[in-house]
């Protein structure tokens, strides 16, 4: 057989051929090229179900990639799917199939809360509200632009129970610089018992603190709330805990209660009173208080043998001198000056030494 030289027509025909065979055997089945599969959205991060008052509180961070780690940047909404179940042990047998309870658009969703990259989801059950001694389970995907669901997230799952009921006879009495609050334990209603209390204050009626004036639940059914400034009426409500542990169930309010807390505390007696006679006059000064309060002095004079004393001062002067000019000559008095403050009580302290002096 005569082989063809390398460089003649007949050997580059018959190298073609053997690529384009070889080509085909490479490909391994006859069709078109199958296009890749599009990347699908990760699961949700931190995916958790919290009970809130009468309610459960879905929450979780948006996805950032892809299930094949590229960004995620087409993200559309995320499907909530729940299921409903007898609060049994999660290895009971027949478990309930989850069915889609709501849809969340990834932005400016109508149904859900977001700050940054965390949303918020309140399942209330709608109109009829949702069943103690049920266990409400949930699951959740994302979906981007392209009708790409993603993985689904972690199942999680909490057994309903209503909150606590809110105490009763809540009272509330003002003191120097506190407020005393005695309430009752709720009875006769339905919810679980209490764990303990919260208190909630505020300077303006129905406006109350983000979280509660106390540390932690307390079990007794009294606080002592203090310090607390003189002069300012404080608004109260007091909330039943429910729970194990934080965060903590609470009831709705109890009634509101409002207290104002006044300065009971007088001045100190003022000190280093003298006086000094002269004919048809007496002059007496005193040292000076030292409270920020201090609204001014008052004067008193006593004329043996009489045993109660006399104000001289329609009015606290503000001054520490004063200069008494209804005196008779040869008689003897006896001066003491007290201190007042500003506050709504006018708290006068008790009266300085008693000085005595005899006119010429």
């Amino acid at each position: 057989m005569r082989i063809p030289h390398p460089r003649s027509p007949g050997a580059r025909m018959l190298l073609g051929s053997a690529l384009l065979v070889a080509g085909l055997l490479g490909c391994g089945r006859r069709g078109a090229p199958v296009p890749p599969r599009p990347a699908a959205p990760a699961a949700v991060g931190a995916f958790r179900a919290d009970l809130r008052d009468s309610a459960i509180l879905l929450s979780w961070t948006r996805p950032t990639r892809n299930e094949d780690g590229s960004p995620l940047t087409d993200l559309l909404e995320f499907r909530l799917f729940r299921a409903i179940s007898a609060a049994a042990p999660r290895e009971a047998r027949g478990r309930p199939p989850f069915s889609l309870l709501a849809t969340v658009r990834a932005d400016q969703p109508e149904n859900a809360v977001v700050r940054g990259n965390q949303y918020a989801f309140l399942d209330d059950g709608g109109s009829a509200g949702l069943t103690p001694g049920l266990r409400y389970s949930y699951r959740m995907q994302a979906v981007n632009r392209r009708g790409v669901v993603g993985a689904q997230s972690a199942e999680v799952s909490v057994d309903f129970a209503l909150p606590p009921p809110p105490p009763v006879g809540l009272v509330a009495v003002a003191g120097d610089g506190v407020v005393n609050l005695t309430w009752q334990p709720p009875a006769g209603q339905a919810g679980a018992a209490p764990r303990g209390y919260n208190i909630y204050r505020g300077v303006q009626p129905g406006v109350y603190g983000s979280g509660p004036v106390n540390a932690g639940p307390i079990v007794e059914t009294q606080f002592r709330d203090a310090p607390v400034a003189n002069e300012t009426t404080y608004y109260y409500v007091v909330r039943s805990v429910g729970g194990e542990r934080p965060p903590w169930r609470e009831s709705g309010n109890s009634i509101e209660v409002s207290a104002t807390p006044v300065d009971l505390t007088p001045p100190a007696p003022p000190r280093g009173l003298t006086a000094i006679p002269a004919p048809g006059v007496v002059s007496l000064t005193w040292n000076a208080n030292t409270e920020p309060d201090l609204l001014g002095y008052l004067v008193y004079r006593r004329e043996p043998p009489v045993l109660n004393p006399v104000r001289l001062t329609e009015a606290p002067v503000q001054t520490t001198t004063f200069t008494d000019r209804a005196v008779r000559s040869g008689a003897t008095y006896g001066y003491t000056v007290t201190a007042v403050d500003r506050s709504s009580h006018r708290n006068e302290s008790a009266p300085s030494v008693e000085v005595s002096v005899s006119l010429p």
